[in-house]
């Protein structure tokens, strides 16, 4: 009985270790995975492309785009190097303006339309969470 005890236990792990080793991905050191489309922080390529499909950006338009991201880089990598957790409140004071001016900047690229388009595209509240509606009051 011990025997056939210790060989359903072994044959149990088993089952339990091989699918979650399965799932594992390789990615090489120092490049972190791109997150799932909507997701935040992509990299200025991945953002162009991403407005590109979705806003129809013409060539134009991708140009100026491409050139305001150029030019806000490397400033939002400098303050985004440090890490959320340790950016004074100065960085992050500046962080929030370099990024609404930016905003601004694609903002007066966009056609009306395609303004519309991006604030629905846009993630809500922190962490890319919409915020919760008010509850009502109980009666």
């Amino acid at each position: 009985m011990k025997q056939f005890t210790l060989t359903i236990s072994l044959a149990a792990a088993a089952l339990f270790a091989i699918p979650s080793t399965s799932f594992a991905q390789d990615t090489p050191p120092g490049n972190p995975p791109q997150r799932p489309e909507g997701g935040r922080r992509m990299d200025p390529e991945a953002r162009l492309k991403f407005m590109t499909e979705k806003l129809a950006l013409d060539a134009d338009q991708q140009a100026k785009i491409k050139a305001i991201f150029e030019k806000n880089g490397p400033k939002m990598k400098e303050l985004m190097a440090k890490g959320r957790e340790n950016l004074t409140d100065a960085d992050k004071t500046a962080l929030r303006d370099l990024m609404k001016s930016q905003t601004e900047e694609i903002n007066a690229v966009l056609t009306p339309a395609q303004q519309e388009k991006m604030k629905e595209l846009r993630p809500q509240g922190r962490g890319g969470a919409k915020p919760a509606e008010p509850k009502p009051a109980d009666k």
